[in-house]
């Protein structure tokens, strides 16, 4: 009879403990849904927060009110930074334009350059089984087209979104305003929003929001500024390729690729630079070969002498950890997850460190 009632008490506190999982899963869920919402709102208060401290400068610097600090600050970005993108997007959006107009010629050529060389293979001193140059011949047009359709496919999704203005009108403008709002009285917005949450959640949610906040947000500036130092450097390299008359074809487009490769955990610049140097030597264009292997060798020290500097050990994962992380946020986002499943994964080991570290089956149906 004791024994039984100890059972009972067992798999009644390893259910209560699933039912609170469960509920903080249900709870994430809803936040999350809600924060897809109200996006707007939400991008507002982190500019908002990023703004902060230019906004405090004019007012303690100049004594101005937090209203005019917060004008001039958001006049200041948009101007700066508008002007800067404005340029990068629309060069992108022409030459992508054009890459998509000229990719059945570049597939054609790359048939062609493929068959001679299958051509000059056979008729040479390296001799390969019949078997696999008819496999190769009837294999070559489907795989060619396949990654045709793909490209085209990526390149008019990223035409078409950038090119989509009008149909986010609305959306961008709430989002303006709700920045304008949020910059002239953010203490006030936080006061309304912490009024409205329990003291005790406040006190939890503040620790694990602080932590998770803080690794995130570091991790986050660290990779985008190596990034943009990237696309920086790569946007001045090709430019200059193709002033020495090495034609580089797409140089904003491609510094924009790059950049972002040189964003995904366990990728880099080499990812997408070697096979284009490669390619390039192997289609006849060695200077353009070597011009894109010094561009990339220059990257590659920069970025090994900035890296540890710039990027915490704290926040770094096993490199399992983090393929595990942009597989899964591949699979659930899509593309956008290879760069932010790592980020929740940190996230998720900050705010379930004891229950990760002690184990979490343990956790659950070891009750001592």
């Amino acid at each position: 009879m004791e024994q039984e009632n100890e059972k009972i008490k067992y798999y009644k506190k390893i259910g209560i403990k699933i039912l609170i999982l469960a509920g903080i899963l249900l709870g994430i869920f809803v936040a999350y849904k809600v924060a897809i919402f109200y996006l707007p709102f939400l991008i507002a208060l982190f500019i908002a927060t990023l703004l902060e401290p230019i906004i405090r400068f004019f007012m303690k610097k100049w004594k101005w009110k937090r209203g005019m600090a917060s004008i001039v600050t958001l006049i200041l970005i948009v101007v700066l930074l508008g002007g800067v993108l404005t340029l990068v997007i629309s060069k992108a959006i022409s030459e992508s334009t054009s890459l998509l107009a000229n990719l059945n010629v570049y597939f054609g050529d790359t048939y062609t350059w493929a068959m001679g060389l299958i051509s000059d293979l056979q008729e040479g001193k390296l001799q390969i089984p019949a078997e696999v140059v008819s496999l190769v011949q009837n294999s070559l047009d489907g795989i060619l087209n396949t990654v045709k359709v793909l490209v085209t496919e990526v390149l008019t999704s990223l035409v078409n979104t950038a090119s989509a203005v009008p149909s986010t009108i609305t959306y961008t403008f709430i989002t303006i305003l709700a920045i304008i709002f949020t910059c002239m009285d953010r203490d006030y917005v936080i006061k309304q929003i912490q009024r409205q949450i329990p003291k005790k959640w406040l006190e939890h949610v503040n620790v694990i929001v602080k932590e998770t906040f803080s690794v995130s947000w570091n991790y986050i500036k660290a990779e985008a500024k190596l990034s943009l130092g990237c696309f920086v450097l790569m946007l001045i390299g090709l430019t200059l390729i193709n002033l020495f008359g090495i034609n580089v074809g797409y140089p904003v487009t491609m510094a924009i690729f790059i950049g972002f490769v040189d964003l995904l955990p366990l990728f880099g610049a080499g990812a997408v630079m070697i096979p284009w140097a490669i390619w390039s030597l192997l289609t006849g264009n060695v200077p353009l070969a070597i011009a894109i292997m010094v561009l990339w060798g220059i990257w590659a020290i920069i970025k090994n002498l900035a890296e540890p500097k710039v990027v915490s050990k704290q926040m770094g994962l096993h490199p399992i950890l983090t393929l595990f992380g942009m597989y899964t946020g591949f699979k659930l986002i899509g593309v956008l997850g290879l760069l932010l499943g790592p980020i929740i994964l940190i996230i998720i080991k900050n705010i379930f460190r004891e229950m990760i570290q002690k184990g979490v089956l343990k956790t659950f149906f070891e009750l001592d």
